[in-house]
């Protein structure tokens, strides 16, 4: 197992034990290690959400979305992902600002994320729209990984898996989508630098 792996392993167990400090902190060492890695990123981004630090956790799933998209710019298509550029509609491929910006279509999760990010923050939002509390306090619970608690808010919120999974489709990834375009610093993609381009 190499460093970087134990640092995630315990960055990961503490994040169970709601210990989000000491887990952000062990993430942040595994991230010095492997400053490249896209799902180091997105697990920091989840861990500082559960501590509703709501600037961190933006610009960390920027980061790895960034992080994605460079290199394809760099490296090129592999014979996958040239597969998944070719399987996108015309007008989808027109509207990209780089090439390598095709895979924000499939990285879906990360969008839902970045979305949670932004709009569960919105105090005013969810004043307007109550039921955005219900998936608010749902995706806390699922970032968890607390089956239990889970269980237990879907409950609470009368909601059940396939419409938190409906939901995420017709609101939470469109909005990630439209922010992550808007957001990524698609001039910067010749370097992996995200914690100065997106880190306050």
């Amino acid at each position: 197992m190499t460093t970087v792996e134990k640092y995630t392993e315990q960055a990961e167990t503490l994040k169970k034990q709601g210990a989000y400090a000491e887990a952000l902190e062990t993430y942040v060492k595994a991230i010095q290690l492997d400053s490249s890695n896209s799902r180091l990123y997105r697990a920091f981004g989840k861990v500082a959400y559960l501590m509703q630090d709501q600037k961190l956790a933006v610009a960390a799933y920027l980061s790895a979305l960034h992080i994605e998209i460079a290199k394809i710019e760099y490296y090129g298509l592999t014979e996958e992902t040239e597969k998944m550029l070719v399987a996108l509609p015309d007008e989808m491929k027109e509207a990209l600002p780089k090439v390598g910006g095709f895979i924000i279509y499939y990285d879906t999760n990360t969008l839902r994320h970045l979305a949670h990010a932004v709009a569960d923050f919105d105090e005013e939002a969810i004043r307007k729209q109550p039921k955005m509390l219900a998936y608010k306090e749902i995706y806390a619970a699922e970032l968890t990984e607390d089956d239990a608690l889970y269980e237990e808010t879907l409950k609470q919120f009368n909601r059940t898996e396939d419409e938190v999974t409906n939901e995420a489709k017709a609101f939470y990834i469109p909005v990630g989508k439209e922010l992550a375009f808007s957001w990524i610093k698609w001039n910067e993609l010749n370097s992996l630098d995200v914690g100065k381009l997106y880190f306050p």
